[in-house]
């Protein structure tokens, strides 16, 4: 069976943000206004062309339970103004979860390391401050994602 051509599709009102959940590319949709969110599973991009698919509620239940409370986060930083934060990657490194956060509307290299203690609706942050722990996390992020993200 041929897959039909799709048109272009614009949410005039919806942002989208991709993010990786350990190693799964996914795509949350989100419309603020509304308090609305949907997750897509990215299958394939070239580009131009981003391949979209459902995930399953299973599937989109539990990531959903690890993501929503922190996906959207504010770091305020001695003597400077909050930076709004949003999840690039949420993995674990040695059974501890970290998120990977760069700042909303800024640039997507420059990465902010959290540390995800508890789930769900208790799911709470902490930076990563020590030289050690920082490290440690950066290269695991270097060597799970380097061969999907332009890292350099």
């Amino acid at each position: 069976m041929e897959q039909a051509q799709v048109p272009n599709l614009i949410f005039p009102r919806g942002e989208h943000y991709a993010f990786f959940y350990e190693d799964t590319h996914l795509l949350m949709l989100v419309f603020e206004r509304d308090a609305r969110r949907y997750l897509f599973l990215v299958r394939e991009t070239d580009g131009a062309t981003v391949e979209l698919d459902f995930p399953g509620d299973l599937y989109e239940s539990q990531v959903r339970d690890a993501v929503d409370r922190i996906f959207f986060v504010e770091l305020q930083e001695e003597e400077e103004s909050a930076k709004r934060l949003v999840l690039g990657a949420c993995f674990p490194v040695a059974d501890v979860w970290y998120g990977a956060f760069y700042e909303r509307g800024g640039d997507e290299r420059a990465l902010f390391f959290l540390r995800v203690i508890g789930s769900g609706e208790l799911a709470a942050l902490e930076a990563v401050e020590a030289t050690e722990e920082h490290e440690r996390v950066a290269t695991a992020f270097y060597d799970r994602y380097r061969d999907v993200l332009a890292l350099t």
